[in-house]
């Protein structure tokens, strides 16, 4: 059985410029979070990767419009946000209807984000596996499993 990875979007694999405004995809420029490039060309080599985003008003044709702007792309195989899953990503069940459209058991799939309460926490709730994208190191209080960079996901 083929590893399946969730990333979310905003500064797990794209920087999220608070000073833009409209859709990543117009911006004047984009960025890659560090590492993000080498990891998901490591990680795809075996395993299926997907965006799982909570952005609003927006699409998933707009969202892998933003990462084509990236070397990111190429190593993405689908995305998922509110306007195609149909709940917010605070929901469990956001994370219940990502397995179920992908046709596998919520203990097949891992998810990695840097924000702990909206990526990590909700898809452990539905039996994913979770890693909390974690370099401002902030204090874990909760044992949950965390990286300080991306690199760490090489190898596992």
């Amino acid at each position: 059985m083929q590893q399946i990875y969730l990333f979310d979007w905003g500064d797990t694999l794209m920087v999220d410029d608070l000073s833009q405004t409209g859709h990543m995809k117009d911006w004047p420029a984009v960025s890659e979070v560090a590492g993000a490039a080498e990891m998901l060309a490591a990680l795809s080599q075996t395993a299926a990767v997907y965006v799982a985003t909570g952005a609003e008003n927006t699409n998933p044709e707009l969202v892998q419009a933003a990462f084509k702007r990236t070397s990111l792309s190429s190593y993405i195989t689908g995305y998922f946000c509110p306007d195609n899953v149909g709940f917010a990503k605070s929901s469990t069940q956001y994370y219940r209807t990502i397995a179920t459209m992908l046709g596998v058991a919520a203990n097949e799939i891992t998810m990695v984000g840097d924000n702990l309460t909206r990526d990590v926490l909700p898809a452990l709730e539905v039996g994913m596996k979770g890693v909390w994208f974690n370099p401002k190191q902030l204090e874990n209080t909760l044992a949950v499993k965390e990286i300080y960079s991306l690199d760490e996901l090489i190898g596992e």
